[in-house]
């Protein structure tokens, strides 16, 4: 039986992958997912280092937590997803502490400032702006799915409830979504 390459590989056979230790499938799931992760924790965090190391430290979890992670349905994004929900809120009590001890503190000018620039912003809101125009544009009852699973992090299950079709419709629906945002950011940002 021939092997599917790791990019034909369903996210669910990644996972496995990644529990066996095959080379590579940690790799295709970064490469499949990093761009919306970062795009999820660049729209709640504003210092670029607090983006990327949010960022990186999803996908650390998901190493250190890969035997025993369960993903519903063939994506594992909104495992990803939730993960960096819960490291974003980390983020920021400790940055909370960390500025109510600065609060009695002289103000230090030389420190660098670590705001995104403006052109990563304007990248940022064009992003945002593209991802409100798709979703916006899509048919009955594709834009209730993606406000609910999306936007509103309800399971498949739950979605599905309210959307009046089954769970594997709702799968089915977000996967086609995932796929074409995914191809049309490649596109805009020029990237294969």
């Amino acid at each position: 039986m021939e092997v599917p390459s790791p990019s034909e590989s369903s996210d669910r056979e990644l996972l496995h992958a990644l529990v066996e230790g095959r080379r590579g499938a940690l790799g295709t799931l970064y490469d499949r997912h990093s761009r919306v992760v970062y795009a999820y924790i660049a729209a709640r965090l504003s210092a670029r280092e607090d983006i990327e190391e949010v960022s990186q430290d999803v996908f650390v979890t998901l190493w250190r937590k890969r035997s025993t992670i369960e993903i519903a349905g063939e994506s594992i994004l909104p495992w990803l997803l939730v993960t960096a929900r819960n490291l974003i809120a980390n983020r920021r009590r400790s940055l909370q502490a960390a500025e109510r001890r600065r609060a009695g503190a002289a103000v230090d000018e030389t420190v660098p400032d670590s705001r995104p620039g403006p052109d990563e912003i304007a990248e940022r809101e064009q992003l945002f702006a593209y991802v409100e125009a798709v979703a916006s544009a899509l048919p009955e009852p594709d834009r209730t799915v993606f406000e609910l699973c999306i936007r509103g992090n309800h399971s498949y299950e739950e979605a599905a409830a309210q959307a009046g079709i089954t769970p594997g419709a709702v799968r089915n629906r977000l996967s086609r979504l995932r796929g074409r945002l995914r191809n049309e950011l490649h596109t805009l940002r020029g990237t294969p």
